[in-house]
């Protein structure tokens, strides 16, 4: 199967990026609505924790970056670094650590929903992707699908 060089470089991030963006300004607007539906009213933890969860997710974002070379380069099903335990880091980076911590320092249960909006939206997205990946790399692509996360990390992976 042969696939465009921006489905390559960019796979399904860009349209997910734009759905999050709205999501994220109609749950934001909803917040607004509601006077902000604080999570605490002393906020100064959570915003120590979404520093955490956003460097987290920092460090992840770069992490895959740095790892992604082989498939970009060598067309190459990548599966050590980040891809060792997310299917896809990129997308879980933000989606699982830098939106909650959004959420987590703006002390919002609205933004919280965000964020658990986010999961299933992505996962309909990424379908399209993860049959491509499989087209290409066939049972190798579902032995690693069988062992590794989608968005959220599986440690003891075997």
């Amino acid at each position: 199967m042969e696939i465009r060089k921006t489905e390559k470089l960019f796979g399904i991030g860009p349209l997910g990026a734009l759905l999050s963006s709205i999501l994220l300004a109609l749950f934001w607007w909803v917040d607004h609505i509601l006077g902000h539906t604080s999570i605490i009213t002393h906020p100064a933890p959570l915003k120590y924790a979404a520093v955490v969860l956003i460097a987290m997710g920092l460090g992840l974002h770069f992490w895959t970056l740095v790892t992604l070379r082989n498939w970009w380069m060598d067309d190459q099903l990548c599966t050590t670094g980040p891809f060792k335990y997310f299917r896809h880091p990129m997308y879980a980076a933000w989606i699982t650590f830098i939106s909650a911590g959004i959420a987590l320092f703006l002390n919002s249960w609205i933004l919280l929903l965000w964020v658990a909006a986010l999961h299933p939206i992505w996962y309909l997205l990424i379908t399209k992707e993860e049959k491509m990946l499989a087209e290409i790399f066939g049972d190798e692509y579902g032995e690693y699908a069988a062992r590794t996360g989608r968005f959220f990390p599986r440690i003891f992976c075997r």
